[in-house]
């Protein structure tokens, strides 16, 4: 495939340097354009497997979504035996590459990562989109002279806002990072900012709220009281126990709401913006393993509070660009 597709951009304003990973839909190479030497990603599309109606949901999206802490979409490409994206290349990889590797990331770096991703949602959520699937592995980094900044990918399973879903297909995503509402189909901004405080408490403390099976995960995000360690800085517990209410209606309204709160909370201990860079701090300490779930899902019902009590936003009928192919 390789070899394949770096023949047919032969005479492409693309030049293949490599593979770098495996997408959704096909292949992830890495490339240059010929005239300006930018790095690019190409993600091949097999004909078998295009269109579909999950990729041309998420293709409509990140047409439509233009910030910084957003993976961005340059083109659509045609060879003879597929197509590909043509999208911004990520020289850092994923937020789970960093976090699994040797290297820890200290406090104000894990804070000013948690704040590009809420920049990225506040922007997607303006424009009615809610992602639905926030986790390291969709978390993508470019190396900045401030350091790392956290780029938002993988739309393929992000909704409109109110939008309805047939049943059955509106609890997808990863039950580690998931809402309690989405377990049910439900979903919100709100079901977002749930994820990213999961995210932030593992930044923090190097292991989740909750861990297990799938199944047992729901349990947990349905019914298990949240439990803060020692580990976690009392200025920052509350961020934490606001973003993970069980009741969206409890957490903070926007992803803008919450980037304050860490914004004020940063300047508050000392770290300044969370915009600056952050070279010059203390590591966290090392992470510790994460806690085995002790309950088992055909044990617990969940509670009434848990079942589909959003308050949702007003419907924004925002357009979305139209997509020839």
């Amino acid at each position: 495939m390789p070899s394949q597709l770096g023949s047919e951009l032969k005479q492409s304003k693309y030049r293949l340097l490599g593979l770098v990973g495996q997408g959704q839909f096909g292949r992830v190479f890495c490339a240059v354009h010929r005239q300006t030497g930018r790095l690019l990603a190409l993600k091949n599309l097999e004909h078998q497997r295009f269109p579909t109606h999950k990729f041309l949901r998420e293709l409509r999206f990140l047409l439509s979504l233009q910030h910084e802490n957003i993976v961005t979409c340059q083109a659509l490409e045609h060879t003879r035996t597929g197509r590909y994206l043509v999208m911004d290349y990520c020289e850092g990889g994923t937020l789970r590459n960093l976090m699994s590797g040797d290297s820890f990331l200290n406090l104000p770096q894990s804070l000013k990562l948690v704040a590009d991703i809420l920049a990225g949602l506040d922007h997607a959520h303006s424009r009615n989109i809610v992602h639905c699937d926030i986790k390291p592995e969709n978390i993508l980094l470019n190396l900045q002279p401030s350091g790392w900044t956290a780029r938002i990918s993988d739309f393929g399973i992000a909704r409109l806002n109110q939008e309805l879903v047939e049943r059955g297909t509106g609890n997808t995503g990863s039950p580690a990072y998931m809402a309690p509402e989405r377990f049910y189909g439900q979903y919100s901004p709100a079901s977002d900012l749930y994820s990213v405080g999961i995210l932030l408490f593992e930044l923090i403390t190097g292991h989740r709220p909750f861990s297990g099976t799938p199944a047992e995960l729901m349990s947990a995000h349905l019914n298990h009281p949240l439990k803060l360690p020692d580990s976690i800085p009392p200025a920052w517990q509350p961020i934490l126990i606001t973003s993970l209410q069980k009741l969206s209606a409890r957490r903070f309204r926007s992803a803008a709401e919450m980037l304050s709160a860490l914004q004020i909370v940063a300047v508050e201990q000392g770290f300044g913006s969370l915009l600056e860079s952050q070279a010059n701090v203390p590591l966290l300490q090392p992470k510790r393993p994460a806690p085995v779930c002790e309950f088992r899902y055909q044990q617990c019902e969940p509670l009434p509070h848990a079942i589909a009590h959003l308050t949702l936003a007003p419907q924004v009928n925002t357009p979305l660009p139209a997509i020839t192919l």
